[in-house]
C-alpha cells in the first residue's frame, strides 16, 4: 500500500457510518489525551496528514521539477519568483514562514503516546515517523530562520516557553539528528515497511542531507552575520558521512542501468510504478482506480510553464572526455540546440528537450515531436530561455484521463552526492570513494571516470577558491539533481553569492530569428530581450537586468515578522533586516 491510498484509507474511515463518534472529535492535533487511546490505527491516521509535506506532483503543477526556479538553473518569467534572491523580500506584518503549528501537533503525539495500550511493535513504526516529522519541519524552519526555539513539549497560551529567546543554530541542528537517530531506530527496514510509508533508509538519507547543511553552512558562513559561534563544520561532515556508510556498503541500493545511456536517466523520472526500483526510497504512486491523478504532462513537453533551464545549467554538463566546455576540443559552441548538445554529457540531452524528440505518443505512435521552443505561447506557460525541459515528460501520458506518472521523494543519487561531498570536505574522499558515488551515476550515462587527482584545471570553475575536486562533485549534483529542487539549498549553504548574483541567460536568439516561421504564433524576435552579446535575457526588462539584487549581509536568511518580535520581545530580528 502507498501513501495515496493510505489517504484515501483515511477518507473512507471518516465518512463510514459506523465512525460518528469519530467524527464528533475535536482535529487530532487539538484533542486532548483523554480524548485519543492512542492505537494503532489512530497514530498511523496521524501521521497519514504530514505526508503531503513532500513534494510531488499536485494538480497541474509540475511536482519537484519547477523547485529550481528558486535557483540559477531555471529562469522563471518572473525575476521576483523567490524575493529573498531577488532582493525584494521584506518583513512581513505576519506569517512568513514562521508556523509552528505542524510542529505543536506532532509534539502533541510525542508527550502521550505513551498510554497505547498496543504492543511496541506494532506502534514503534509510527513513533518513528513522528521524529522523522518533526525533524522534517525543524530543518525546514532552520534554512529560513537560522536561530530558533526548540520546543519538545506541546505548549499552551500561557507557556513560558512562548516568550523564550532564540537558541544557536547549531544547537537546533543537533536537536533534528537527534530526533533522526530516534527515528533510525524506531523505523522498520525498507523491506519491512509498507510501501509509501517511511523506513529507516529515508531517515538516515535526511539525517546526512541536514548534517551536511549545516557543515557547509558552518565552514562556509564563517565569519558573516550568518556564521555560528565556535562552530564545528567536521563534526556534521562526519554525521552526514555516518549516515550513509551502511547503506552504501550493504548495496542495497544501485544506480540503475539498462545499457541505454542515451536514456536510462530520463526514464527514471516518467514511470508508473517504482516499487522495485534499485534506486528509489520512497515515491509517490498514482491510480485512477482510486481517482487520484495529476496533469502534469497537460505542461511537460506542451509547454514551460513561464520558465527554461538556465545559460548557467546547460554550461556546466562536461563534454564525453570528461572536460569542461572550456577546455575540451569536443564541444561545438552554443549557436544552436543541436551543437549545445553535441559530444556533451547524455544527461543534458536527457534534461533538455531537442529537436525530435516526441512530445505526445499515442499507442505506441509519436504523434508529434519537438521542434523549437514554446517561447510564444501567453506568458504564463512560454518557454522563458530557448532551453526547454525535457526531465520529467512522459509522452505516452493520457492527457484525457489525468496522469500517473509516479512521484520520486528520496532516490540514492542524493546519498552518493552526500557521501562524496562530506568525505571531501573532510579531505577523506580518494578514488575508492569516488568510484563508490560519484562514478556510479557517470557510469550509468557512460561518461568518463572521475579521478581523485581531477586531471585539469578549468578556469571556469563555480568555486576556484576551492579544490578541483569540491568543484567537480559540486558540478556533478548540480548536474545529476538538476530540475529536482536541490539547488536553491546548495546556493546558500555554499554563500554562493557570486553564482546568485550573475545574470540570467538563456541560449543564443539568433538560432530562432531564423527559424521564425515555425513557431505557432510566429516569433516575433524584437519581442524577445536579449542580452549585448545576444543571448535571451529574460530579466533584461526588469531590476534583475545585471543580476538579482541579492544582498549577503540579509537574504541568506527570512525575516522574522513583526507581530512575534512584538509579541516576545526576546526575539531578535535576523541580521540585515530592521528590528
Amino acid at each position: 500500500m502507498n501513501i495515496q491510498k493510505y489517504c484515501v484509507l483515511t477518507a473512507i474511515l471518516l465518512t463510514m457510518g459506523a465512525c460518528d463518534k469519530f467524527l464528533d472529535r475535536p482535529p487530532l492535533d487539538t484533542i486532548t489525551d483523554q480524548e485519543l487511546s492512542f492505537s494503532r490505527t489512530e497514530m498511523e491516521l496521524y501521521s497519514n496528514k504530514y505526508y503531503g509535506s513532500f513534494q510531488t506532483f499536485n494538480g497541474y503543477d509540475l511536482g519537484i521539477f519547477e523547485l529550481d526556479n528558486a535557483s540559477d538553473n531555471m529562469v522563471s518569467g518572473d525575476y521576483n519568483y523567490n524575493a529573498r534572491l531577488a532582493g525584494t523580500v521584506t518583513v512581513p506584518s505576519a506569517g512568513g514562514g514562521w508556523d509552528w503549528t505542524a510542529i505543536r501537533g506532532i509534539n502533541f503525539f510525542l508527550a502521550n503516546y505513551h498510554i497505547t495500550k498496543e504492543a511496541p511493535a506494532l506502534v514503534n513504526p509510527y513513533i518513528g515517523e513522528m521524529y522523522f516529522w518533526r525533524a522534517w519541519y525543524y530543518f525546514d524552519m532552520m534554512k529560513a530562520f537560522g536561530d530558533l526555539p526548540w520546543y519538545n513539549q506541546p505548549l499552551g497560551t500561557e507557556s513560558e516557553e512562548l516568550y523564550a529567546e532564540r537558541i544557536s543554530r547549531s544547537i537546533i541542528a543537533d536537536s533534528i539528528l537527534a530526533d533522526l537517530d530516534k527515528a533510525i531506530t524506531l523505523l522498520p527496514a525498507k523491506g519491512q515497511a509498507v510501501q509509501g510509508r517511511l523506513h529507516r533508509d529515508v531517515a538516515s538519507l535526511f539525517q546526512s542531507r541536514v548534517a551536511l547543511y549545516e557543515g557547509t553552512w558552518e565552514k562556509y558562513h564563517a565569519g558573516t552575520p550568518f556564521g555560528v559561534q565556535g562552530g564545528q563544520p567536521d563534526r556534521y561532515f562526519r554525521k552526514a558521512v555516518a549516515a550513509l556508510e551502511g547503506m552504501i556498503q550493504s548495496q542495497t541500493y544501485q544506480i540503475g542501468h539498462a545499457g541505454a545511456s542515451e536514456e536510462d536517466y530520463r526514464q527514471l523520472f516518467n514511470q508508473t510504478d517504482l516499487a522495485n526500483n534499485p534506486e528509489v526510497l520512497l515515491w509517490r504512486k498514482y491510480d485512477r482506480a482510486l481517482d487520484v491523478y495529476h496533469f502534469a504532462q497537460n505542461y511537460f513537453g506542451v509547454s514551460d510553464k513561464n520558465t527554461g533551464l538556465s545559460k548557467s545549467l546547460v554550461e556546466s554538463y562536461l563534454c564525453t572526455d570528461g572536460l569542461p566546455i572550456s577546455l575540451s576540443l569536443k564541444y561545438q559552441g552554443d549557436h544552436t540546440i543541436k551543437d549545445v548538445v553535441a559530444n556533451r554529457d547524455p544527461r543534458l540531452a536527457q534534461t533538455m528537450y531537442t529537436s525530435g524528440k516526441p512530445r505526445v505518443v499515442i499507442s505506441g505512435d509519436t504523434v508529434s515531436k519537438f521542434t523549437v521552443p514554446d517561447m510564444t505561447l501567453e506568458s504564463r506557460l512560454r518557454n522563458t530561455t530557448g532551453y526547454q525541459l525535457y526531465k520529467g515528460v512522459d509522452p505516452a501520458a493520457d492527457h484525457t484521463a489525468g496522469d500517473i506518472t509516479a512521484s520520486i521523494i528520496f532516490r540514492y543519487a542524493e546519498a552518493l552526492l552526500n557521501y562524496a561531498e562530506a568525505k571531501a570536505e573532510l579531505g577523506e574522499c580518494d578514488q575508492t570513494v569516488l568510484d563508490q558515488t560519484v562514478n556510479q551515476l557517470r557510469n550509468r550515462v557512460e561518461m568518463p571516470a572521475l579521478t581523485a587527482t581531477v586531471g585539469f584545471v578549468d578556469p571556469n570553475w563555480d568555486f576556484p577558491e576551492l579544490s578541483g575536486l569540491l568543484n567537480e562533485i559540486r558540478r556533478e549534483r548540480r548536474v545529476e539533481l538538476a530540475c529536482e529542487g536541490y539547488r536553491f539549498d546548495d546556493l546558500m549553504r555554499w554563500a554562493a553569492t557570486h553564482l546568485i548574483q550573475r545574470p540570467m541567460l538563456g541560449a543564443k536568439m539568433q538560432q530562432y530569428e531564423a527559424i521564425k516561421n515555425q513557431f505557432n504564433p510566429i516569433l516575433d524576435p524584437s519581442a524577445i530581450p536579449t542580452n549585448n552579446q545576444g543571448y535571451i535575457a529574460p530579466h533584461w526588462n526588469s531590476p534583475a537586468r545585471d543580476g538579482w539584487q541579492f544582498d549577503p549581509e540579509a537574504h541568506y536568511l527570512s525575516p522574522l515578522p513583526q507581530r512575534e518580535l512584538t509579541l516576545n520581545p526576546a526575539l531578535r530580528q535576523n541580521p540585515g533586516y530592521l528590528q
